[in-house]
């Protein structure tokens, strides 16, 4: 028996949208937000180099585009190897997208890549000789390889995915949907957690889609899912990209940038073609989650998970698009008529608006800006909106979320807003929906799981604005405390 103490206490959080497998690494690599200009960027990496000479990957994440660019560049090889030149390094964006890298990083990635290296999209090139430049504008492909440089013969692979969970419970989130999974290897990692009782938060777990072959990849996606279906760790969703983000230009848009005339961005795999892959997972009975920013992305999505209802069996689909920041007004009623889930990270209006980053407004002018990340108009709709973070992109403490729902921190599109039930919602119910869990999770009933927060503060009795102040003070999974703030009674 607990005594809440008269505090609120609510439905575990559910976490949507997270990197947990992979972007850990941002526990061992330097944090360059703080950084405001290139020089400072070079300074955060010069002092982390020299603090670590023992890390075979010197990396960082978190900068802002506008902070560390001069004019429009960003800094590539000609600026980091006067940093560092003895060992790779790899330097991320806040968003994931692209990635800042000296001469050895290039030379690794080429010996042991050959000819797919030649091939892979977003390589910026030196107009003049043809040479990688070192800034990259899709990290996935190259992601195995860093993974591979920075964890070979350690255990940072299990150490930070426990640091990652821990602090998720910490947040009071009590389950994560894991949008990373490359391989068997990723589940095996929750799997050895849960066996060595060090799994904190349950796990829903969607698996990449990648250049290998269809069947192939099939066949690992089928494997997952009969071996991993149980309350903790679920698998059989796949995770898609259609496009990338708009701050680089690489959102496939309607209409071209505002910055770049003439530029809308590409879908990254052709209409057609999408058509076909998601129709070919679709009726093998997968749940399919593509990440589309633009609303180009979001248009050849829609129209591909269309086509697929009307080419197989009738099913619960509930597929997923993901982050759905800039969306035709036309194809908002499209969610709710085709049973789309939108999964949206409210704190990403925050990233991606001015003070914080001013590449975003600029790219997609001040209209599009207005209407970005459409909560209030996809709750209007109908649609069963999901919210989540998109951790280490933004915090995963999910009432800073919560309260940039409800305030738009103050900032454009304040029309998009929404209550404070319907962002507990994205949340809780509407989040276990997104993974076919609403029977079990997602509210507190007699038959569900006993994932449960006690918070701080009441919610529903204080200002919006103040709510970003508010924590989890026990959070209990399955029945058990994960976690106890020091200001919880004994």
């Amino acid at each position: 028996m607990i005594d809440a103490g008269r505090r609120l206490v609510l439905p575990g959080i559910i976490d949507a949208h997270t990197h947990c497998l992979h972007a850990y690494r941002s526990y061992f690599w330097a944090n360059l937000t703080p950084a405001n200009s290139q020089e400072e960027l070079i300074a955060i990496l010069q002092k982390h180099a020299s603090e670590h000479p023992d890390h075979r990957l010197v990396g960082g994440s978190g900068y802002r585009y506008s902070a560390i660019m001069v004019g429009d560049r960003l800094p590539g090889r000609s600026v980091l190897d006067k940093v560092v030149s003895d060992r790779p390094v790899w330097l991320i964006s806040y968003d994931g997208w692209t990635a800042c890298t000296n001469t050895r990083f290039i030379e690794i990635a080429q010996s042991r890549l050959g000819a797919m290296f030649d091939r892979m999209p977003g390589v910026e090139r030196d107009p003049k000789t043809g040479q990688p430049t070192g800034v990259f504008l899709k990290t996935e492909d190259l992601e195995p390889l860093v993974e591979e440089i920075s964890t070979a013969g350690t255990d940072l692979f299990h150490e930070g995915l426990k640091l990652v969970l821990d602090d998720m419970v910490r947040s009071g989130v009590t389950s994560v949907h894991d949008l990373g999974g490359r391989d068997m290897q990723d589940l095996r990692a929750f799997e050895r957690l849960r066996k060595n009782g060090e799994l904190k938060a349950r796990v829903y777990l969607a698996m990449m889609y990648s250049k290998k072959p269809a069947e192939e990849q099939i066949r690992e996606f089928d494997e997952a899912r009969l071996l991993f279906s149980n309350e903790w760790i679920k698998a059989g969703a796949v995770k898609l990209f259609i496009d990338g983000v708009e701050d680089s230009h690489t959102a496939a848009m309607l209409e071209p940038y505002d910055d770049l005339p003439g530029v809308s961005g590409e879908p990254i795999h052709e209409p057609e073609e999408f058509k076909r892959i998601i129709e070919v997972l679709d009726a093998k009975g997968f749940q399919c989650i593509t990440h589309a920013c633009g609303d180009r992305g979001v248009r050849v999505a829609l129209d591909a998970y269309e086509n697929a209802a009307c080419k197989n069996k009738p099913r619960d689909r509930r597929h997923r698009i993901e982050h759905v920041e800039i969306v035709s007004p036309d194809d908002i009623p499209r969610f709710e008529n085709l049973g789309i889930v939108p999964d949206m990270q409210p704190l990403h209006a925050h990233l991606s608006t001015a003070p914080f980053d001013e590449a975003y407004g600029r790219a997609i002018g001040p209209e599009r800006l207005r209407r970005s990340f459409p909560w209030r108009s996809m709750v209007d709709s109908g649609a069963r909106l999901a919210f989540s973070s998109d951790w280490p992109v933004a915090d995963m403490n999910p009432f800073l979320g919560i309260h940039t729902a409800l305030t738009r921190g103050g900032l454009v599109g304040v029309q998009n807003t929404v209550s404070l039930k319907d962002a507990i919602n994205g949340y809780t119910m509407n989040a276990a929906y997104a993974s076919f869990e609403e029977d079990v999770k997602g509210s507190i009933e007699v038959g569900k799981l006993a994932d449960m927060i006690i918070l701080s503060d009441d919610l529903f009795e204080m200002r919006p604005d103040d709510i970003a102040k508010v924590e989890s003070l026990l959070t209990i999974v399955g029945g058990k405390e994960v976690y106890r703030s020091d200001r919880f009674p004994m």
